[in-house]
């Protein structure tokens, strides 16, 4: 149980965090009066979301006294309870007559919320809801829910969000010029290999933020919520999915392909920890519409969901991010190029035949840029 001036703390406090923050605003449009489910991976900008549409309330007209925000990873709120979560009104009620907004953050850590958030909506209140799991959009949540919620999938920033992120507003002109285009390209490498994560956007030391974000979904989200001792085998699958990013996998291939270094694992352990790791968001399987439909169902290919994660498992990466930001990018809906087909030769590259047509084309290559040499060289001798 909860004790109420715990949670009076902890709701002023958030009051002065969430102004604080400096938000770059995303483009997503709020209903005026729809309540909202956000689902993505950890860190992906989902509390930013709800910072987002607090202080545009609060810049219109309206007052902490019609809001609430709670962030249910407070320390201060670890063994509380779906039998808690009233409390949470009766407290607001104390400090203020008005009805609530609520804005509940990462809530699926209370087992039973969506009971909560079902009798908010049949009660008539407006509640926006994050969360890092999908299965917060499990069939039975959904049912509980009942179309009562709008669900928003969050996303690490495309490239454009990250060019405004990082100060740069893209004009008609901005490519043309030898400056702006020169620093678009720089930033764009950037992104191309440390991801979108909208905390790491402008800082310098992104390899060391992505790596505790990786751990925290690895040994947290996904070892520590399922109970998974063996995490290095957790480690090795992880890292083996990366290196087969541009090849369908089956749960038999990728089995083998663990066990090939030596750690003892079963398929039916391969299948549950890619299902946890879906379910935390950070894998996304993708079906070929041009196969058989078992094929398709058995043979997804698996990426990443961001790029700088994805890198942090890989040496030689480049084909790989390629490939897989394009794949994210047709997730999200938003192109990352104005040419989604650089996927294709990038995914061709990865083959054996694309690795051998590679290595012709460069033996050619560099035999005309010989010969050419050595023509030069009579010429001006």
């Amino acid at each position: 149980m909860i004790r109420r001036e715990i949670l009076k703390e902890v709701l002023l406090d958030n009051r002065n965090e969430v102004v604080k923050h400096q938000v770059i605003p995303r483009s997503f449009q709020f209903e005026e009066f729809g309540n909202y489910v956000f689902v993505g991976i950890r860190r992906a900008g989902k509390s930013f979301l709800l910072y987002q549409r607090i202080q545009e309330l609060l810049h219109s007209g309206h007052t902490w006294n019609e809001m609430l925000y709670v962030n249910f990873e407070d320390e201060r709120l670890i063994g509380m309870t779906a039998a808690d979560l009233n409390l949470i009104l009766e407290v607001h009620a104390e400090m203020s007559t008005d009805r609530p907004m609520l804005f509940l953050d990462e809530i699926q850590n209370i087992d039973g919320w969506d009971k909560f958030v079902r009798r908010l909506a049949d009660n008539k209140y407006r509640a926006y809801v994050t969360g890092s799991n999908a299965k917060m959009l499990s069939q039975d949540v959904a049912t509980t829910l009942g179309g009562r919620y709008i669900t928003v999938h969050v996303y690490p920033y495309d490239f454009k969000e990250f060019l405004y992120a990082n100060g740069v507003e893209v004009t008609e002109n901005s490519l043309f010029a030898t400056e702006s285009r020169a620093e678009i390209k720089r930033i764009f490498n950037d992104y191309f290999r440390s991801g979108g994560f909208p905390e790491g956007a402008s800082l310098a030391a992104k390899r060391d933020y992505l790596t505790s974000v990786y751990q925290k979904i690895y040994l947290g989200d996904i070892a520590a919520r399922h109970s998974i001792e063996n995490t290095f085998a957790l480690r090795i699958l992880f890292r083996k999915l990366a290196e087969s990013i541009k090849q369908p996998v089956s749960f038999t291939r990728i089995t083998n392909i663990v066990a090939s270094t030596g750690v003892k694992i079963s398929k039916n352990t391969v299948i549950n920890y890619m299902e946890y790791a879906k379910d935390a968001c950070l894998l996304i399987p993708i079906q070929n519409i041009a196969d058989k439909l078992v094929e398709r169902e058995t043979n997804p290919k698996y990426y990443f969901a961001d790029n700088g994660i994805l890198n942090l498992l890989l040496l030689d990466a480049d084909t790989s991010l390629l490939e897989n930001l394009v794949a994210w990018s047709d997730v999200v809906g938003v192109p990352v190029f104005d040419i989604p087909v650089l996927g294709y030769p990038a995914s061709f590259l990865g083959t054996t035949q694309g690795k051998f047509v590679f290595i012709v084309l460069l033996i050619i290559f560099t035999g005309i840029t010989v010969l050419t040499d050595k023509k030069m060289e009579k010429t001006n001798g």
